[in-house]
């Protein structure tokens, strides 16, 4: 399993999150799957025998969720992000999104 790390400017609410991880867990060989809408990464273990780099790219950015190039996105330097379920960084930014933004419900224009 190799390891891997997106910067996703999009990915700001847990609803993203959420889709985000349903997406990237439908894909074969894609597990361990770490959405931070705090962050606004993803970490993921992948099998390169069964997926790629590019296709998950190519995923998230169908979805909705385009990755964002080198040093463009909200977070230019990786993150250390702790293994488990639990996202680390809302102890650490002591903050949360508990609003949706109305352009998502796209009631509004």
């Amino acid at each position: 399993m190799e390891k891997l790390q997106l910067n996703v400017p999009d990915l700001w609410a847990d609803h993203h999150v959420l889709k985000v991880r349903a997406v990237l867990a439908a894909m074969p060989g894609v597990q361990d799957i770490i959405a931070s809408s705090a962050f606004r990464l993803v970490a993921l273990s992948y099998d390169p025998a069964l997926t790629t780099p590019g296709a998950i790219m190519a995923e998230l950015e169908e979805a909705g969720y385009p990755v964002a190039t080198a040093d463009t996105g909200p977070v230019t330097e990786r993150v250390p992000i702790a293994d488990g379920k639990r996202d680390p960084a809302w102890t650490r930014l002591g903050m949360r999104q508990m609003k949706t933004d109305e352009r998502d419900l796209k009631t509004k224009r």
